[in-house]
């Protein structure tokens, strides 16, 4: 899921459909991995991003049964 309702967006952007359409082929493509890593090369370079504090978020990782072993 992206987070996004789509019935909320704004007429001008389109059809709901059509927006959705539109970011699942920029994420298919990896367009959107892309942007994120420039933002951050960019912001790292500028020295607005300390790399030593990094948080993942943990919705993100699927949560396996069973015991790690």
């Amino acid at each position: 899921t992206t987070g996004c309702r789509w019935a909320d967006m704004p007429i001008q952007y389109g059809s709901k459909s059509t927006a959705h359409l539109r970011f699942s082929e920029l994420q298919q493509k990896g367009t959107w991995k892309k942007i994120l890593s420039k933002l951050i090369k960019s912001a790292h370079k500028q020295g607005k991003m300390d790399l030593r504090n990094i948080s993942i978020d943990s919705s993100s990782i699927p949560a396996k049964k069973g015991v790690m072993k």
